[in-house]
């Protein structure tokens, strides 16, 4: 049994140093209330400013696709383009001379494209690289282009164009020439290229290009006959 005997306790010291107890964690030299915590940032605010600009940039994309799509329709209502037509009007043969000698073919025909705008509000302007050539069972006999020129609206124009050429020949295209010549019925292939672009008041279009494939047929290729069309189908193409 513990008996008092009178003398006061002394009161704990407020703060004791762990160091001088023989501590060893330096963690330990301080209060818990002193200790430096890390701090995690959450990052959904940054990965919300990414959404937004991707969405902005998506609605911006998609408005000016809207516009250039609301343009051309706006243009197609009001102007109504249409592709011009091209026909073959006349066909004539000013020389068709075979050298054998040389085993060439010299050549100049004469024809006549006739061009037709058909729209009421659009122009059409034909510019450099045209080209018109004729050709017998794939072997070419003459060569030219179309002229340069402005041609306006519901507007029908006949472009007087001279071919020539001088192309070597094998020993068959002769004989198989004569042949049809007789027969009446000349089988050839004209092929046109027409780049041209439309004329909307002032503002010029992007440049198109048209495609003619004449599968033509004449009686006669020579230059003691006026030749007669017998028959001419088209196969036209057009590149935008």
């Amino acid at each position: 049994m513990a008996y008092n005997t009178g003398s006061p306790m002394p009161p704990p010291p407020p703060y004791i140093n762990l160091a001088d107890q023989g501590g060893n964690n330096p963690m330990d030299l301080h209060p818990p209330s002193s200790r430096n915590l890390p701090r995690y940032h959450s990052g959904r605010k940054k990965g919300n400013e990414c959404c937004k600009c991707v969405c902005w940039f998506c609605c911006f994309i998609f408005i000016i696709i809207l516009a250039i799509a609301g343009f051309f329709v706006y243009l197609y209502v009001i102007y109504k383009p249409q592709i011009p037509s091209y026909s073959l009007s006349s066909f004539s043969v000013g020389a068709f001379d075979f050298r054998p000698a040389e085993l060439t073919l010299n050549t100049k025909i004469f024809v006549s494209v006739r061009a037709e705008n058909p729209n009421e509000m659009i122009g059409i302007n034909y510019g450099e690289g045209s080209s018109i050539v004729i050709a017998y069972q794939n072997a070419t006999l003459s060569s030219g282009e179309l002229p340069i020129f402005y041609q306006g609206h519901k507007n029908v124009t006949v472009m007087q164009i001279v071919l020539e050429g001088s192309h070597p020949y094998g020993p068959g295209l002769q004989k198989a020439i004569e042949e049809s010549s007789k027969s009446g019925s000349v089988p050839l292939d004209v092929y046109v290229k027409v780049p041209f672009s439309l004329k909307l008041d002032e503002l010029d279009l992007h440049e198109v290009t048209v495609n003619i494939h004449c599968a033509l047929v004449v009686d006669s290729i020579s230059p003691k006959k006026k030749p007669n069309i017998v028959s001419a189908k088209y196969d036209v193409d057009a590149e935008f």
